[in-house]
Parts: C-alpha cells; structure tokens; sequence
C-alpha cells in the first residue's frame, strides 16, 4: 500500500479528532472524527488559522497548540481546553499536542488529537452537587435530632428508667457516627471540586506532633499502648504550611495506629530532616495490611476489611493534603510486625 494511501486509511479511521498544522498554525488536515467533534467539513478548515477557527478568544494560551507545540516545541498530553463549533456551541475536549521537528531540529508544525469530554464533565459536575447536596442536607436533621437526644439524656424532659437511657445513649452514639460519615463526604466533596487548597502560615512540626501525642495517650492508655517520639537532626522552629490540615494528617495516623494496635503494643513517632524535607513516620505494631491491598489504601471509600470502620475517606483526605502541600506519603507493613505510614513536607514550603 502506497505511504500516502496508508497514512489516509490511518487518519480518516481514528477513534479521535486528528488536526495537522504548519508551523503558523494553518490547518493543512482534518480527519472525519475531527468534523464530527466541531461540525467543520475538512474543505471548511483546510487553510485556515487553528486558532481562529476553533478558540475564538484573545488569550492564545487557551490553545495547547500555540501554547506547548508550536511555541515551546513540547508535548501536552491530555489537557483540558474549550472549543467553538461551527454552531457556536463551546465543547470541552481533551487534547494531546505534539510538535513536529525536522531533522536539522526546526519546528515543521503539530499535530492535535482531541475528543470531546463535555458530556463526561457534565456528569461529574452533576455527581459532585449531589454529593455535596446530600451531606448538607443530611447533616441538619443529624445535628438536631442529637440536640433533642441529649436533652433527653439530661432528664430535662422528664425522668427516664435505666433501659430508656442505655437506648438513647445508644441511638445518639450511632447518630454520632452518622455525622462523623457526614463530615467526611463534605470534606470529599471539597477535594472533588478542586477546593482544597492550603493556606500557608509558619508552621512548627514538632510542636504539633507533640500535642497530638499528648492527646492520643487517653485512648493509648485504654488500651495499654506505649508511644514512642524521637526526633533526629536540626528541625527548623516552623515550615509554610496550612496547620490546620497537617494537624488534621498527623491526628488520623495516629488514630488509626491507635485502632489497629492490640493491647500491649508500641507506637513510634518520629521526626527527622533528609533531603530538604521534614519526614514524620508512624509506625505501630499492630495488625499488618495485607500486601495486595496496600496500592489501594489511599483511594477514596476503600476499606481493607468489610468490619473496618469508617467512610474509608480518612487516608484519601490525608493523602490529597500532604500532596497539596508538594509533599509525599506512603505505607509499608510487615507481616507479623505491624505497618509505617509516613509523610515528607518541604521545609521551602
């Protein structure tokens, strides 16, 4: 089969929108997947300036195009960008750019390949306001009726027998659980929508740590568990970081090493300075997570076990803050030893 007649068969049948352009950003092909996506016929195009045709706008910037291959002769892989159809009607579509580079290394032109993601957008914008609709909704009723519940407890309405109390003590601890769920999805739904952005202050790590630790001992000593903290190295009196959400990681690790450890174990806690970052560890003696289910204990609702408690957001939250901080997080475990959840902040912040 002729080279020409090959590339022809190949481009026409492409699963995606496929664009060639010169160096100017002249459109010289268009594939029939490409007409579908924007409503162009390929004679409507060919000729044209990309960016006129598809963009629209004043800010070039908006075209991964002119943006990535042809001003910076790099690739873009899967960006986001929005489009004008012939109707008029602006799409979102995802786009993979690619300069293309002669072999004396001048720029000849690029290719775009592309598809359109409005509809999967949508969606995920209509499964996020309900989401977020949902946990406000719910966490209303929840609150009040805990309210009526405990004053119920009190005795300000009347006195209850002994049975009466242990079951409206038991229906407000379950609503207790309820809300704490209802907290979490909130909290997902803010990581969904791209709010959870940190807010920086100078931050003192080991202070934090040790209060936490502090806090942390009332249930250790429930269960007869011993917490260990060392600290190694110069650590700098603070770091840029949004206290609030650090507290936030280092109160659910060492919750959930609390949880997990049987009575009589050891937690460690340490804190030390390694290439340019603040590392923390929590390591327990506690029930080992399985090897199979470690590349998954970050993700959003897993849980390890069916009578593990909890959304199974906890990890997922923690995860999405320190990497929100430019930083790194991990678990390890040992069978029969217990597991290491650790976490590195960058003293640059």
């Amino acid at each position: 089969m002729p080279k020409q007649q090959l590339y022809d068969v190949v481009i026409q049948n492409l699963p995606v929108g496929f664009s060639l352009m010169d160096k100017a950003g002249i459109i010289m092909d268009f594939n029939s997947a490409a007409e579908t996506i924007t409503g162009y016929r390929r004679n409507e195009v060919i000729g044209k300036p990309h960016f006129e045709i598809l963009h629209g706008v004043s800010d070039r910037d908006a075209c991964p195009v002119l943006k990535h291959a042809l001003a910076r002769m790099e690739q873009a892989i899967a960006a986001e960008t929005t489009i004008k159809k012939k109707s008029g009607e602006q799409i979102t579509i995802s786009v993979t750019t690619f300069p293309l580079i002669d072999d004396d290394g001048s720029l000849s032109g690029a290719v775009e390949l592309f598809r359109d993601i409005s509809d999967a957008k949508r969606r995920e914008r209509e499964r996020q306001n309900i989401l977020s609709m949902f946990a406000h909704d719910m966490k209303n009723p929840v609150t009040t009726a805990g309210g009526f519940l405990s004053r119920l407890l009190s005795g300000k309405t009347g006195e209850l027998t002994e049975k009466q109390q242990t079951y409206l003590g038991t229906i407000r601890e379950e609503l207790y659980k309820v809300s704490d769920l209802l907290a979490d999805f909130l909290e997902f739904s803010r990581v969904e929508a791209k709010a959870y952005i940190p807010v920086p202050r100078p931050f003192d790590v080991e202070k934090y740590l040790r209060r936490n630790i502090e806090g942390a001992k009332i249930e250790a000593d429930k269960k007869g568990l011993t917490i260990l903290f060392e600290v190694n190295g110069d650590i700098p009196p603070s770091i840029l970081a949004d206290p609030a959400m650090i507290d936030r990681v280092i109160a659910n690790l060492l919750d959930n090493a609390i949880a997990y450890t049987d009575t009589g174990g050891t937690l460690r806690v340490a804190l030390f300075d390694r290439d340019g970052a603040l590392h923390v560890s929590i390591t327990d003696t506690g029930r080992d997570i399985p090897e199979d289910k470690l590349p998954y204990i970050f993700d959003a609702f897993y849980r390890i076990s069916r009578d593990s408690k909890g959304s199974g957001l906890g990890l997922f939250i923690v995860k999405t803050i320190i990497e929100a901080h430019g930083g790194k997080i991990e678990a390890v475990s040992t069978p029969g030893k217990g597991s290491t959840f650790s976490f590195t902040l960058p003293k640059s912040g």
